[in-house]
């Protein structure tokens, strides 16, 4: 079973590993009702509404999936990073959960579990790879040369590219998210009429800025007064979106060609864009190195993932201790797996 409580959702979800591999059910309860009259999450409201329903949503995952808490094997949940009254919701309600009915349990990183994500569809997929996670709160590509060995090679150092989506809408009273709206007017303009440049680092570094893009879409809009639904407002729209795609689409190629790779993944809430998942596929369709996207239900935070990966990190680390979150309690389990190999 795995718990997602790290954000604006809550969800629980079922899944069977080992000889069978599949996703049994999952409930998911969104909260954006709540918080688009604010453009924007916010942190109390999001935990109040965790705390109001997860129990509740683990009893309709059970009965969906006709079982009882007696037939779960292992409890996975969402160790960070995230919201931190979300966080403890679900953290002290699967510890609970796991302490009164002996089950173990697993805490996993939430940003691996976008990457992983991918694999619920797709559990060929190989490595070495590069992953490239997009989200709300996230924008970052990393390196694994396997599953539990993860290297950071950019992350964004303002914006994540969903925040800056998201604020925009704001500016221009769509409400939120922002990401949605998006993926539907921008095939109404024409992305040559305005000019956005990819940001560079003054320090060299390869990570992402984003920002720009929010300062620039703004100046542009007061500079020609663009009211919505005008055709330079689809215009602008148009322009911005594929300018951030095509950063992101540099940015991720560029990492490619500096290391031996089999696998690309695209992982996270923008990855379900429409547009990025064009351009990402084109880039890739004749190339040696198969691209993974997730499929649409897992791209936004979801507990199917949680879970997935918190199975993973049981098999591979059976000695970690399951009630000790910290990062010494990683990587001594991580140590003792690597002496064991050697």
């Amino acid at each position: 079973m795995g718990i997602e409580s790290s954000c604006d959702e809550t969800a629980v979800s079922i899944v069977e590993r080992g000889e069978k591999n599949g996703v049994i059910n999952e409930q998911i309860k969104s909260q954006i009702p709540l918080h688009s009259k604010y453009g924007g999450i916010v942190p109390e409201i999001a935990s109040r509404n965790h705390y109001e329903v997860i129990d509740h949503l683990t009893f309709k995952v059970l009965e969906k999936s006709n079982l009882n808490i007696n037939d779960i094997d292992l409890l996975s949940l969402t160790q960070g990073p995230g919201l931190i009254g979300s966080l403890l919701v679900g953290l002290c309600f699967a510890k609970g959960l796991s302490f009164s009915r002996k089950i173990p349990i697993v805490p996993v990183d939430h940003i691996n579990a976008h990457i992983e994500s991918v694999f619920i569809d797709n559990q060929d997929i190989q490595y070495p790879l590069i992953a490239l996670v997009v989200s709300g709160g996230h924008t970052s590509i990393f390196y694994q040369a396997s599953k539990f060995e993860t290297e950071v090679l950019s992350k964004t150092r303002d914006d994540a590219v969903g925040e800056v989506l998201d604020k925009i809408a704001k500016f221009y009273n769509f409400g939120y998210p922002g990401g949605p709206i998006f993926d539907g007017i921008y095939k109404q303009g024409n992305k040559e009429r305005f000019s956005f440049t990819f940001p560079r680092m003054s320090d060299g570094s390869n990570d992402f800025s984003f920002s720009g893009y929010k300062t620039a879409v703004l100046k542009y809009s007061r500079e020609f007064r663009i009211r919505v639904n005008t055709q330079i407002f689809y215009d602008l729209m148009s322009s911005f979106l594929h300018s951030v795609i095509d950063y992101l689409l540099k940015k991720t190629s560029s990492a490619v060609k500096d290391f031996d790779i089999k696998s690309v993944v695209v992982a996270g809430g923008v990855s379900r864009n429409s547009l990025l998942r064009e351009k990402f596929t084109k880039e890739f369709k004749n190339s040696n190195i198969t691209l993974y996207l997730p499929s649409s239900q897992y791209c936004t935070d979801n507990a199917s993932m949680i879970a997935w990966l918190g199975y993973e990190k049981y098999m591979k680390f059976p000695d970690l201790d399951l009630f000790d979150f910290s990062l010494n309690s990683y990587s001594r389990a991580l140590f003792k797996h690597k002496k064991k190999v050697k």
